[in-house]
């Protein structure tokens, strides 16, 4: 499918997926950039690597970070060529297993890496040519929660940097974690878990000034805390990620924030639900939510007036037009339509896009 008129597509998209296996059969990472005419996006490189399911750009370098969720998790580093072709620099194990996120910290120096498998947070150094150093920093929680089958044990899903601290969503043990990066690498304790309640699972979280809002797998909510003056933060409000009722499935999955307002993809209704923050009140209020394009949206990119949504189990990325606010506050709104592009992709887990400006 074409864009539509007026539409302006990035000049960069790079799509990483489950490979062949139980969850998929992608070929690693895609690369994509506008045609010509600039119409739709054509596949201009890829490279293969072991389920890459999340992935970061340097902000300066033609550095990408991926990780990689197998048994034995990894982390690469991938330069971006000139003609959006992909080619591998180094790789690094990360000691544990299922490695799900990445983060690069704000000096650029060192790339921290989820693994969900084993629940553990690594630190790796970033050399000056984008090549990765042995692991420097190692981090293993303890702990469980009340769902015997998903909660048996520690299961970091995310790893966020704010400020000088490092915070990671435990969903195995309904905390997010508070480390810190040492001098030389090492991972270090900076204050207190946040406790989330008991059976939530915080799968992903997002940062708003003194707010911290944070994705319940397993409640299928959105907990709200505010920043206390020690560091940590205190809950504030709580409410569904849907307007969707029935006993269906239910997974929230990714989070982004776009200014005041925060938007959680969920899994099993097939939906993207857009909140806006009242941080004076500290209130979240859903404004709208619409379908996502398929069945199981697993990650959610938002653009100036698009939403780029990685459709799992349907095998495709969903591009729509952002919908606008109806004031309704009960899941309707004007944003419904048809997508703008669809890209056909095998198991999609992961979108990244580069700037309007570099050329297709």
């Amino acid at each position: 499918m074409q864009p539509a008129v007026g539409t302006t597509l990035p000049g960069q998209v790079v799509i990483g997926g489950y490979t062949p296996g139980p969850d998929g059969d992608a070929v690693g990472l895609t690369s994509l950039r506008p045609g010509p005419d600039g119409d739709g996006l054509a596949v201009v490189g890829s490279l293969a690597l072991p389920s890459p399911t999340y992935l970061v750009a340097h902000p300066e370098q033609p550095w990408l970070f991926v990780v990689g969720e197998a048994e034995d998790g990894q982390v690469s580093s991938v330069r971006l060529e000139d003609d959006g072709g992909l080619t591998l620099l180094s790789t690094q194990a990360t000691g544990g297993s299922g490695s799900c996120h990445v983060a690069l910290t704000a000096d650029g120096r060192h790339v921290l890496v989820a693994d969900y498998g084993s629940g553990t947070v690594c630190c790796v150094p970033v050399g000056d040519d984008g090549r990765l150093a042995a692991r420097t920093g190692f981090w293993r929680s303890e702990g469980s929660g009340p769902d015997a089958e998903r909660q048996e044990s520690p299961h970091a899903h995310q790893v966020v940097v704010d400020g000088d601290e490092v915070l990671v969503a435990d969903l195995g043990t309904d905390q997010v974690l508070r480390l810190r990066v040492g001098a030389d690498g090492d991972l270090q304790e900076a204050g207190p878990a946040v406790p989330l309640p008991a059976g939530s699972g915080p799968r992903h979280l997002v940062v708003l000034g003194d707010h911290l809002v944070v994705a319940t797998e397993l409640s299928g909510e959105l907990w709200l805390g505010r920043r206390a003056s020690d560091g940590g933060w205190t809950e504030v409000d709580r409410v569904p990620c849907t307007a969707t009722t029935g006993d269906g499935e239910l997974y929230p999955s990714a989070l982004r924030a776009d200014g005041d307002t925060v938007l959680v993809a969920n899994r099993g209704p097939g939906t993207v639900a857009t909140f806006a923050l009242d941080a004076e009140a500290g209130t979240l209020r859903l404004l709208e939510e619409r379908s996502g394009g398929g069945r199981w949206p697993r990650d959610l990119v938002v653009s100036d007036d698009l939403l780029w949504v990685a459709n799992q189990t349907d095998d495709v990325v969903t591009v729509l037009r952002r919908g606008g606010d109806d004031g309704g506050g009960d899941g309707g709104g004007d944003g419904e339509g048809e997508p703008v592009l669809l890209l056909a992709t095998p198991a999609p887990a992961c979108i990244l896009l580069g700037p309007a400006g570099v050329d297709g």
